[in-house]
C-alpha cells in the first residue's frame, strides 16, 4: 500500500517510495470464503489457505496469467489462524537463481499490505525505537471504538491513519486527535456501490492513498479492488467479481483473493493477487494485466520460489507490496519467506530471505523470516516489514542489511515500551508517516501500534 505522493527525484535517492462509529464484533457472515473440497491447507497472514497450483488451474479453466482468458469456478480461504515454526540460528545462505532456489541481491538498489510516506529526519539513523499504542481510541459518537481482526493501513500527510477492518467490512479512519470513524462499509458482506456508509465490502485487505484524496482497496473476498473518492463514493475499479486469472478491461478481469495495493506516480495500480500467486498491474487506462508470476505456467498457480523476468518468475501467496521512486516494486512473498523485488524492466529477484522460515537477522543473503505479510518504505531508502510470525518489525537497509527494529521474537503480547521489549501479536499491515513512525495493524488484538525513531 503506497500513501499520499510527493514528487520524487529518483536520481537523488532511487529507493524513496512513491507516495502514491462504534462497531462491534457481530459480523457472523465477514467470514472468509469457503474452502474448496481437496484443496492442500496453506499458511498465510494468519490465515489458513486451502490452495493448490492444479485446483486453482482447473478452478481458473486454465486461463492465461498473462492473456485474457480464464474463468472462476471455486472459492477462496476458509478462516482460521495459522502458526509458523521458526529457527533461530542461521542456514545456509541463498543460492542464486533456479526453479526453487532464492536469488538474492545482496544490496537495495532503488510500498498492504502497506502504505510509505518518508522520513523526515535526513540520512541519520534513529538509535533506538519506541512502542506505543493508538491512544483514546473512540467513536465519532463517543463511544469506544471497537475493531475486529485489522489488516491493511495507510497514513496520509495530515497524519490520518486509514485502517482496513477486515471482519467488520469496513475501512476506517483515525484522526491524529483519536477519533475513529467509518469512511465506507455497513458492515454486511457484500459488493455494493455507493456513498460511504452505504457501501458494502468483503473482507478488504490491503489499502493505499494517493495525493488527491482517493483510497483504493483490495477487497478480498468479493476478488475486486475498490475505490473511495475524496467524496466518500464507492466504485468499483476493477474485477467482474468471479474468482480466476483473467486479463483485460476493467470490468471483465477477474481476480483470486487480492491482498497488497500499492500505486506508482502515473495512476497506475499494483496488486498483490494472493491465491493466484501473481502480481497484476491496473493501468491508468483501466486494463489489468499480470507483471509477474505465475512460474511459466499458463493461468498461473504455481506456488514456488523463481526469480525471473515478468511470468516466468513465480511467488507463494504474494501480500504486501510497495513501489518507490524508480518504479521498483518490493513484495512480501509471505508463502516463501522472502522479500522479492520487481524491477522497472520487470525482473523478479530475492531481495532478502532465504525462502524457509526462521529468525536471521544480518546480511540479505543469510537473514530469514517467518511469513513476512506487510511493506513499507521510508524516504532514505530503508524498507519496513511485519515479520508476522516472528512477531517482530523488520528493516532492510538501503545496503541490504536486515535487523530487526521491535518486537520480542516469538513472544506475544501488546507491552508498549523500546523496541527490544515491546511485544506485538501477529502482525499485517504496515505504514510510515512524513515524520519516519511507522503504523502496524495487529490481527489478533485489533490495535494500531506506533512505532517512533529516536534520534
Amino acid at each position: 500500500m503506497t500513501k499520499h505522493r510527493p514528487e520524487v527525484s529518483p536520481a537523488s535517492n532511487p529507493r524513496k517510495p512513491v507516495h502514491a462509529d462504534k462497531t462491534e464484533h457481530t459480523l457472523a457472515d465477514a467470514a472468509a470464503p469457503v474452502t474448496p473440497q481437496g484443496l492442500k491447507r496453506r499458511h498465510f497472514m494468519g490465515t489458513a489457505l486451502a490452495l493448490d497450483a492444479a485446483a486453482l488451474l482447473a478452478a481458473c479453466g486454465g486461463g492465461g496469467g498473462g492473456g485474457d482468458s480464464g474463468s472462476a469456478g471455486m472459492s477462496g480461504s476458509g478462516s482460521g489462524s495459522g502458526s509458523g515454526s521458526g529457527s533461530a540460528s542461521s542456514s545456509s545462505s541463498a543460492s542464486s537463481s533456479g526453479s526453487a532456489s532464492s536469488s538474492t541481491s545482496g544490496s537495495v538498489s532503488s510500498s498492504g499490505s502497506s502504505s510509505s510516506s518518508g522520513s523526515g529526519s535526513g540520512s541519520a539513523a534513529p538509535t533506538n525505537w519506541v512502542v506505543s499504542t493508538l491512544p483514546g481510541l473512540v467513536s465519532a459518537s463517543g463511544g469506544a471504538a471497537l475493531f475486529y481482526y485489522l489488516f491493511g493501513v495507510a497514513v496520509d500527510a495530515n497524519g490520518n491513519v486509514f485502517v482496513a477492518d477486515k471482519n467488520n467490512n469496513r475501512i476506517r479512519k483515525i484522526t491524529p486527535a483519536g477519533v475513529a470513524s467509518t469512511l465506507a462499509g455497513t458492515g454486511t458482506t457484500g459488493a455494493f456501490n455507493g456513498a460511504g456508509t452505504t457501501a458494502t465490502f468483503s473482507s478488504p485487505a490491503g489499502i493505499a492513498l494517493d495525493g488527491s484524496g482517493n483510497v483504493y482497496v483490495a477487497d478480498s473476498g468479493s476478488n475486486r479492488i475498490r475505490k473511495i473518492n475524496s467524496a466518500g463514493v464507492v466504485s468499483t475499479l476493477a474485477g467482474e467479481g468471479g474468482i480466476g486469472i483473467v486479463n483485460g478491461t476493467a470490468e471483465t478481469a477477474k481476480f483470486f483473493l487480492p491482498h497488497g495495493i500499492a500505486l506508482d506516480g502515473s495512476g497506475n495500480v499494483y496488486v498483490a493477487d494472493a491465491s493466484s500467486g501473481l502480481i497484476r498491474k491496473i493501468s491508468s487506462a483501466g486494463v489489468v494485466s499480470t507483471l509477474a508470476g505465475g512460474g511459466g505456467v499458463v493461468g498461473g498457480g504455481t506456488y514456488q520460489l523463481v526469480n525471473g523476468t515478468g511470468t516466468a518468475a513465480a511467488f507463494a501467496y504474494p501480500n504486501g507490496i510497495t513501489i518507490d521512486g524508480t518504479g521498483a516494486i518490493y513484495v512480501a512473498d509471505n508463502g516463501n519467506h522472502v522479500i522479492r523485488k520487481i524491477s522497472p524492466a520487470g525482473v523478479v529477484s530475492t531481495l532478502a530471505g532465504m525462502g524457509s522460515a526462521g529468525y536471521v537477522d544480518g546480511s540479505s543473503g543469510t537473514a530469514q523470516f517467518n511469513y513476512p505479510s506487510g511493506v513499507a518504505l521510508d524516504n532514505n531508502g530503508n524498507l519496513y516489514v511485519t515479520d508476522t510470525y516472528n512477531q517482530v518489525v523488520r528493516k532492510i537497509s538501503a545496503s541490504g542489511v536486515v535487523s530487526t527494529i521491535a518486537g520480542m521474537v516469538g513472544q506475544t503480547g501488546s507491552t508498549d515500551g523500546s523496541g527490544g521489549t515491546a511485544k506485538f501479536n501477529h502482525l499485517s499491515g504496515i505504514a510510515v508517516d512524513n515524520s519516519g513512525n511507522l503504523y502496524v495493524a495487529e490481527q489478533t488484538t485489533t490495535h494500531i501500534r506506533k512505532i517512533t525513531p529516536i534520534y
